[in-house]
């Protein structure tokens, strides 16, 4: 079993969020679910995050990812079905080992065709669920919140600041993560590199983490000169 470090649960936890934030990748009944262009803006968002740890993911390797997400997922939730259906008690149900078991509970009842590397069976696997689907279950399902939101992913991703966009909305995703007091020291951190870069004054070394605490005392202003310059200008 692959272990995690708190680093890599974090990351991945984030990972996990964009990826539920993106139901046109999962949610079978959504009629996004068969838009080609909002799920390859929805992946293009997914890719900028993987390449956080691999600088050369592509569509493929996040599919890759997602598939073994979700496959060690859907073995957790059968043995949890397998011991509900034993007849065993409350005390005796199968608890989950897998850390980001309840992350993924939003694809309970949304189990959608293993991805490959191809994109064929998007079109085609979606439409022949569809028409599988009651005409009442195939409603709109996305509030106009999220049509709002994906809409707008997929502008940027077509202009030339769509890197620039992908890695502000990976910001967000981190700093909902932290507590109100560390989310206002890392606003502050961001707003301050801003600046400097926008004055031209970043270097290599401009920003410190954590650097040791020191007291700071007020430099001693020695006025005996001053008196001395001030008698001789009379």
């Amino acid at each position: 079993m692959t272990t995690y470090s708190e680093e890599d649960r974090s990351f991945w936890s984030g990972f996990i969020d964009m990826y539920r934030d993106n139901p046109t990748l999962w949610k079978l009944k959504s009629k996004d679910y068969s838009d080609r262009e909002k799920k390859n803006c929805a992946y293009e968002v997914l890719v900028e995050k993987l390449k956080e740890r691999d600088v050369n993911a592509t569509k493929d390797t996040v599919k890759k990812k997602i598939n073994n997400l979700r496959s060690a997922f859907r073995k957790e939730l059968k043995k949890v079905a397998r011991s509900k259906k034993s007849g065993a008690g409350t005390d005796k149900i199968y608890t989950p080992t897998l850390w980001y078991y309840n992350d993924l509970l939003f694809l309970k009842d949304h189990q959608v065709p293993r991805l490959t590397s191809s994109d064929t069976f998007e079109g085609d696997a979606s439409t022949s669920v569809k028409s599988l689907l009651p005409t009442q279950a195939r409603k709109r399902v996305k509030t106009e919140q999220q049509e709002e939101l994906l809409g707008m992913a997929c502008k940027r991703l077509h202009n030339t600041d769509n890197e620039y966009a992908i890695i502000a909305s990976g910001w967000a995703v981190d700093l909902q993560k932290m507590s109100p007091t560390q989310m206002l020291f890392a606003k502050k951190a961001i707003n301050d590199i801003l600046f400097e870069g926008q004055m031209g004054t970043l270097h290599r070394h401009s920003v410190v983490i954590n650097e040791p605490y020191s007291k700071v005392s007020t430099p001693m202003i020695d006025y005996s000169d001053q008196s001395s310059n001030q008698g001789g200008d009379r």
